[in-house]
């Protein structure tokens, strides 16, 4: 009897134990999934390209490129907001502050279906860069002062995946709802409240503050060896975000101007350029693990040579594989110079640091057509531009390389 007692005593136990295994694992997986979601909204500015046509019609006395600004306006709302970010940080806790930007972005961004004066339209674009702005850097640095370690490694590879997954997912319900009018293809941005319904449910507040007590005497502020680690990572994230968002203008002209394909099949192209940053995500922890910090250095010069390759292409499969190749180096790229500034910069400094390597990503796009018309001053060559970029890509990757390794 005793011994029955005992074994049915252990099996308790034992279901207990399991159960809160179970129970643990579940909640640090929605917590993880919660945080990556962040990065879901994050680059979705342009997915309602697509209504634009549509938007064209209804604006007929405005001229075609204030029309076409509405898509790129929130980069502007969202550079000033990573100036702010160090002000803001000062000002509001973080869960607050990423709980405002979703909020502002997700009424924002779809507002213009309740209203469509083009002035309204126009202000609630850069409301919509201001609540992206927000949580732009939030949703890297709460990755890198939460997890460490290899858990760190993987997070970080796995929000680039999830940045490409929200804007193929947001651009995808922009198609489907342009069937019912180009207002209701704002509706597609609702997908916020969703994100903030899971940031509040399951990312436990405070948390994120253990790792910045413990590193809290390491520094209080920026100093200037750190300023230069950042501005050359800041300068390698603009260039790799300028020549990337050029790939994105040019190639459909490049493949119409080589007969290599139609709009339509150039959309395609540029949409495999895109999944396959998903693929570069997994993988980035298998990769960081083999080349180190050497990584930053063979992604740049792997896009660049994609670049190149795209530039030479004699056939549209040739088109297909330099894409593929560039998208994958792209992302793996921009996913290291997070990785590197999480490595070197004191946790209590994390948000300010990633702010400014944002900065260099926004500013990388917002210079694209500038560069662009530069180099159009050298030559109008399809082939020639993207050879130029992706040349340009491998010096700057090697001189920041070399940088680096003198800092270290």
């Amino acid at each position: 009897m005793g011994l029955l007692l005992f074994l049915l005593y252990n099996s308790q136990k034992s279901r207990r134990l399991r159960e809160n295994i179970e129970r643990d694992f579940m909640k640090q997986f929605l917590e993880r999934a919660s945080i990556l979601a962040l990065s879901l909204v994050l680059i979705t500015s342009f997915s309602i390209s697509s209504a634009l046509p549509a938007m064209f019609d209804y604006y007929q006395g405005y001229p075609k490129e204030q029309i076409e600004l509405l898509a790129s306006l929130p980069s502007f709302g969202i550079m000033i907001m990573l100036l702010l970010n160090g002000f803001l940080e000062k000002i509001f806790p973080e869960r607050l502050q990423i709980s405002l930007g979703l909020l502002i972005l997700s009424l924002s961004g779809t507002a213009p279906f309740w209203y469509q004066a083009y002035p309204f339209v126009f202000g609630t674009r850069i409301l919509f860069g201001l609540g992206v702005g927000m949580i732009n850097a939030k949703a890297i640095s709460i990755i890198s002062e939460r997890y460490q370690g290899k858990t760190r490694i993987q997070m970080l590879g796995l929000r680039g995946s999830a940045e490409v997954v929200g804007a193929s997912l947001i651009t995808l319900a922009v198609g489907q709802l342009l069937s019912f009018g180009w207002t209701a293809t704002f509706l597609a941005y609702s997908a916020g409240f969703l994100v903030l319904i899971l940031y509040l449910l399951f990312v436990p507040y405070g948390k994120e503050k253990k790792e910045v007590r413990k590193k809290e005497k390491e520094a209080s502020r920026l100093t200037r060896e750190m300023k230069g680690l950042i501005f050359i990572l800041a300068i390698e994230a603009a260039v790799v975000v300028c020549t990337n968002t050029a790939i994105t203008i040019r190639i459909p002209s490049l493949m119409v101007e080589r007969g290599l394909g139609d709009a339509q099949l150039s959309s395609f192209v540029l949409s495999i350029m895109q999944l396959i940053g998903i693929v570069a995500g997994v993988s980035f922890s298998f990769l960081i693990s083999i080349f180190k910090e050497k990584l930053l250095l063979w992604s740049g010069i792997t896009f660049g040579l994609g670049q190149i390759v795209i530039a030479l292409s004699p056939s549209l499969w040739v088109v297909v594989a330099g894409s593929i190749l560039a998208g994958f180096a792209y992302s793996v790229a921009l996913t290291t110079v997070f990785q590197l500034v999480s490595e070197r910069i004191p946790a209590k400094l994390l948000n300010q640091a990633t702010s400014f390597a944002v900065l260099g990503c926004s500013f990388g796009a917002f210079t694209t057509p500038f560069v662009l018309g530069a180099i159009g001053l050298l030559t109008q060559n399809g082939m020639l531009v993207f050879a130029i970029l992706g040349s340009w890509l491998i010096v700057t990757s090697i001189f920041v390389m070399y940088l680096l390794q003198k800092r270290a």
